[in-house]
């Protein structure tokens, strides 16, 4: 029984056993897909026992089912920082102050990144151990361990799947951080000599569009700011323009169904996938390769064949959640843009069957 498996990981995790808890855990993904518990426990054993993807996974997946669990905050900006991704650590952080402005593992992580991250200082961080105290406290060993359990909510109407996350802040509320990012003073100029971009910008464009990409993140329209800001990266700007540009984007937050604004086509991304990395998308298709792991799912959206009479092209799907799905079945799914280039594949974020 499920209650059973979670006790006994329970117990194991509190005695400090995390390869015995991922042991317990890890062949029961599809039977807890809807328990932030579960995920909660087996991803901070991953953490604990070195196995950062795995971590990652469980922990991204937590996530999603509890956006404002400080613990998995925390576990999440220690990934990003060994991963040298320090705008998305940076905004786990400065998320976890804006509700716990005293929390001394956020400040400790803060610190870090004013000092400068370089690569050598990094490892010195994860070759002492030092990168362990950016972790959340683990469990008293003579307590139960004390976690907030909260499920999605699952409708099915009319025969029709829903499956989705939860919604993003509401739309007045402020994005601290975002403010300070600025482009940097005394800079001898803002754009680089040469041809070889995919945009030739001057100053005057460089200057508008950095400012385009805040404003549009103040205002949560985030699809914007993240062709504003990929257009910089993609540009002439200078490095020091486009670091600051890299900061920004680690504040773009992947929509819901209800959340979406600014959908992009699939004809708009194929056409140019780097400018759209990032993006949320939503777009309809049919499934084609069905393949579950331990961890994802990945499978071909077949674009504009859910009603079998065009086909737009073909994308490849990873979502990190568990959900029974079956090859030909016709699908509306939500997904964040990855760009490799000329290549293009989303990230599910939630699917929704269609009839």
């Amino acid at each position: 029984m499920k209650s059973k498996s979670l006790a006994e990981a329970r117990a194991l995790f509190r005695a400090r056993k995390f390869p015995d808890v991922i042991r317990v855990l890890e062949r029961e993904v599809f039977r807890y897909r809807e328990e932030f518990e579960y995920f909660h426990l087996l991803g901070f054993a991953c953490l604990r026992a070195g196995d950062f993807g795995g971590a990652f996974s469980y922990l991204s997946r937590a996530h999603q089912l509890d956006e404002d669990d400080v613990n998995v905050k925390l576990g999440l900006a220690a990934i990003y920082l060994r991963r040298s991704e320090d705008e998305r650590a940076l905004k786990q952080w400065l998320s976890v102050l804006e509700t716990h402005p005293s929390n001394p593992i956020a400040r400790r992580g803060m610190t870090l990144l004013r000092k400068g991250m370089t690569p050598d200082l990094l490892q010195e961080v994860i070759d002492s151990g030092r990168l362990k105290t950016l972790y959340p406290p683990l469990p008293s060993r003579g307590r139960a361990l004390r976690v907030l359990v909260i499920g999605l909510a699952v409708l099915a109407v009319s025969g029709i799947g829903w499956f989705a996350f939860k919604s993003l802040p509401a739309r007045g509320v402020e994005r601290p951080g975002i403010d300070v990012i600025s482009l940097p003073l005394g800079l001898p100029r803002l754009i680089d000599a040469g041809t070889d971009f995919a945009y030739i910008m001057n100053e005057r464009d460089v200057r508008d569009t950095f400012q385009k990409a805040k404003d549009d993140l103040l205002a949560w329209r985030d699809n914007r700011a993240a062709v504003a800001i990929n257009r910089i990266l993609l540009s002439n700007a200078a490095s020091a323009v486009k670091e600051r540009a890299r900061m920004l984007k680690g504040f773009i937050t992947p929509a819901s169904f209800d959340t979406l604004r600014d959908a992009f086509s699939y004809a708009a991304v194929s056409s140019r996938p780097a400018l759209y990395d990032g993006c949320t998308v939503r777009w309809k298709g049919k499934i084609a390769n069905l393949k579950a792991g331990a961890s994802a799912i990945t499978f071909d959206l077949l674009v504009g064949y859910d009603s079998e009479k065009e086909l737009q092209g073909v994308v490849p799907v990873t979502l990190g959640f568990a959900i029974d799905l079956d090859n030909g079945t016709a699908l509306e799914v939500l997904g964040q843009v990855v760009a490799d280039g000329a290549t293009l594949s989303l990230n599910g974020i939630a699917v929704h069957r269609l009839p």
